[in-house]
């Protein structure tokens, strides 16, 4: 299976612009600010083009002109030397940006695992109120200027799937919404990393729905546009698992020519996995490729 690293922090770019795009025409994004010559580098800054706008959505509510994200990826956490750290970063960048204002800043923290450890030392040690305001949003007061903490895991489905499904572990159903989703937005160019990422970390997911949902699952890839990037992961897994799991048809344009027999068998058991659950031969054929008279002699 392929091994490359995935680009959360290129997913979570996108879906931090899904999640506003109600408010693009209000905003600036700023992805990988450096602060200095130095590799000081603030993950993300969106800035109002307008001080007077509000912006009501649940995650950035507290938007000022300035404001300061720091990503953690799915694999990653939250210490509290992170903590202090992006708060450094929030001052070096009011120090060095001319007409910055630090009542005029926030800072945001979004990551997947709650920090547990984080909270108890800003409420113990710093002496901070922290209260939650809605379902993985914690706002922390008593800083020189607002901070909050998304706990993503815990957002809305309904007001926040691109941030909250942004991780490993999706159940197929969840990620079928996602794919979904995706459709109003595929030919965009702000959604191809999370796209990627999705796909690339939830494969088995994918696998399911492909093998218990065949035709269903293969409308909703056309639908949405997303079919060239689950072939793609399944290029890279197939490599290796396509002779035992059996391979999709549009699969087999990406293997190499040389386990084309491989290719013969994985197609052969995955029409015979397909047969035992009911499906008619038609769809197998579509499915698989192979003719209707050898799937009935399986």
């Amino acid at each position: 299976m392929n091994n490359d690293p995935i680009n959360w922090h290129g997913a979570f770019y996108d879906a931090i612009r899904l999640e506003l795009e109600d408010y693009l025409d209000m905003l600036t994004f700023e992805f990988e600010h450096q602060l200095n010559t130095d590799p000081l580098i603030i993950d993300a800054l969106i800035l109002k083009k307008k001080k007077q706008v509000v912006i009501e959505k649940n995650i950035a509510a507290i938007f000022k002109t300035t404001n300061v994200l720091e990503f953690k990826s799915p694999e990653d956490y939250l210490s509290i030397s992170d903590f202090h750290k992006a708060i450094a970063y929030t001052h070096l960048y009011c120090a060095t940006v001319q007409d910055a204002d630090i009542t005029d800043i926030t800072l945001t923290f979004v990551l997947t695992r709650k920090p547990r450890e984080v909270l108890k030392h800003i409420e113990n040690d710093c002496k901070y109120p922290v209260t939650q305001k809605s379902p993985g949003i914690y706002l922390v007061t008593g800083s020189l200027f607002p901070i909050q903490i998304i706990e993503t895991k815990l957002l809305s489905e309904d007001e926040n799937i691109w941030l909250k499904d942004l991780h490993t572990g999706l159940e197929p159903r969840t990620l079928g919404r996602v794919l979904t989703a995706s459709k109003t937005y595929f030919n965009s160019d702000h959604i191809s990393a999370y796209i990627d990422a999705i796909v690339k970390a939830n494969y088995d997911a994918m696998e399911v729905i492909r093998m218990h949902e065949t035709k269903k699952f293969y409308e909703m890839l056309e639908r949405t546009g997303v079919a060239a990037e689950y072939e793609a992961r399944g290029i890279e897994k197939g490599r290796e698992e396509g002779i035992e799991k059996g391979i999709a048809k549009g699969i087999e344009k990406g293997i190499e020519k040389g386990i084309e027999k491989g290719i013969e068998k994985g197609l052969r058991l995955t029409a015979t996995n397909l047969k035992k659950t009911g499906m008619p031969l038609n769809q197998i054929a579509d499915v698989t490729g192979l003719p209707i008279a050898e799937l009935e002699g399986l």
